[in-house]
């Protein structure tokens, strides 16, 4: 398991514990708890729709749509946080986010199931830049045949990247616990097609 700021041991995964200060990933989780208009997520599989284990909001540019498992959620435009957010990490990143897929997790029983980011509205390629607030939590990746697995637990305040080809050669999962937590948000900072 990864806790150190380190890169894992695939190339295309990297993770960094402390990315955030930890006053300013407190300031931003409260933020995202209390001015982001969560919904229940809606996802089709198997011919029928679902209401996902977890609540969910997009953030998003002008023009910049996100179609995924079936579903597409109707976005809002940056707020001055998630702003400088983006502009911190594309300085560092050199990556244009314009879009961020924001969850949250209310629970030890919200979860995301086992699926790869390979939609096709995903500029190809690209980077993916998770930052994790509130509790953390075990996230596990691992390649479709089976030579790469990993368990990464994403603390508060961290950042976990994804580059390249692992988005189409892997499945990645954010566990059920049994323990008894608090919230986590995840911010998926992405580069959608416009």
């Amino acid at each position: 398991m990864k806790r150190e700021s380190t890169t894992a041991r695939h190339l295309e995964l990297e993770y960094k514990a402390e990315f955030l200060e930890k006053a300013v990933a407190d300031v931003l989780f409260t933020h995202c708890l209390s001015e982001l208009p969560w919904r229940e997520e809606l996802v089709k599989m198997f011919g029928q729709t679902f209401i996902a284990p977890r609540l969910s909001c997009a953030i998003a540019d002008e023009g910049c749509i996100y179609r995924y498992r079936g579903s597409q959620t109707e976005s809002i435009r940056f707020t001055q946080e998630l702003d400088s957010l983006r502009w911190k990490l594309q300085n560092q990143l050199k990556v244009p986010f314009n879009y961020i897929l924001a969850t949250q997790y209310r629970n030890g029983n919200d979860y995301v199931g086992w699926h790869a980011d390979d939609e096709r509205d995903l500029v190809p390629g690209q980077t993916i830049a998770n930052i994790s607030l509130g509790e953390a939590r075990d996230f596990r990746i691992k390649s479709r045949d089976g030579s790469f697995d990993e368990r990464v637990i994403t603390d508060h305040g961290s950042l976990l990247l994804m580059h390249g080809d692992i988005l189409h050669t892997t499945k990645h999962s954010l566990l059920r616990t049994r323990r008894s937590i608090g919230s986590r948000v995840v911010l998926s900072f992405r580069e959608v097609r416009r």
